[in-house]
């Protein structure tokens, strides 16, 4: 899994060498693979500014849909010649964890974190340990940031919980995980056979604490993030209305 969110950097890799237009051949072709057909298209140009004008660079990427995510997926496979793919609903939350069994990775309580919490407010609470691992609305600047801020978790992935939420593969459903058979073993599930919406796992920069426990669940809302696109059709790859999702990727190895 990815030490970190796919950054603007990398992303924009994806959009230079397959947006539509821009894109030649040989350009799109990966060592040794001269020739081949193109089989990708890229992203088309976003409405407004996708990095809401915090800057790129090695910030998350945000704004692009879920399946523009697969897509980058898609093309980064096809570059390196290695299996990439956006991660399980069940592999985010096992490596969110890193071994531990708390609302967090690391000790805390969201009930005492909470900017909702009326003490709080008044009086502030001791965020020294969330704000070294996790970039949420208290500490945020209300934007993206890069992930030199915070401490990995115990697996040594950067900002799992908060900076964006982050795509899974799984089509959603809220009743995901009553649906398994308790009294057998579930192995890497992969969620709902068909779906409207996919999971989205993690808090972002716009998160209150007690959002970003890791065993809390959202997933995309399509229609409501692309309220303001005007263009007909609506767009593939960009969301108007939502800039606080990401992903980060998997590479499935060789046995």
């Amino acid at each position: 899994m990815g030490e970190t969110e796919v950054t603007w950097d990398e992303f924009e890799a994806f959009i230079n060498l397959t947006y539509s237009g821009g894109r030649t051949e040989d350009q799109y072709a990966a060592p040794n693979k001269i020739g081949v057909i193109d089989a990708i298209t890229g992203p088309t140009p976003a409405y407004g500014n996708p990095d809401q004008s915090w800057g790129r660079g090695k910030r998350p990427a945000i704004t692009m849909t879920h399946y523009a995510a697969e897509k980058y997926c898609e093309w980064l496979s096809f570059v390196t010649g290695k299996k990439y793919r956006l991660p399980t609903e069940a592999e985010w939350e096992y490596a969110a964890r890193g071994n531990t069994e708390g609302a967090y990775f690391f000790d805390g309580d969201p009930k005492k974190y909470s900017q909702k919490r009326f003490w709080n407010q008044v009086f502030g609470a001791d965020t020294s340990v969330i704000n070294s691992f996790v970039i949420y609305a208290a500490n945020s600047s209300s934007k993206t940031q890069t992930a030199e801020r915070v401490k990995p978790n115990p697996f040594g992935l950067v900002n799992m919980l908060g900076n964006v939420k982050e795509f899974c593969s799984d089509y959603y459903a809220s009743n995901a995980y009553s649906s398994y058979n308790n009294k057998e073993e579930i192995i890497n599930p992969t969620g709902p056979k068909l779906g409207k919406e996919f999971v989205i796992r993690g808090g972002s920069f716009k998160s209150d604490a007690s959002k970003i426990r890791i065993a809390d669940r959202d997933h995309t809302h399509f229609n409501a993030w692309m309220m303001t696109d005007p263009q007909i059709p609506k767009s593939l790859w960009w969301y108007s209305d939502n800039n606080e999702v990401g992903f980060r990727i998997v590479c499935e190895f060789d046995k």
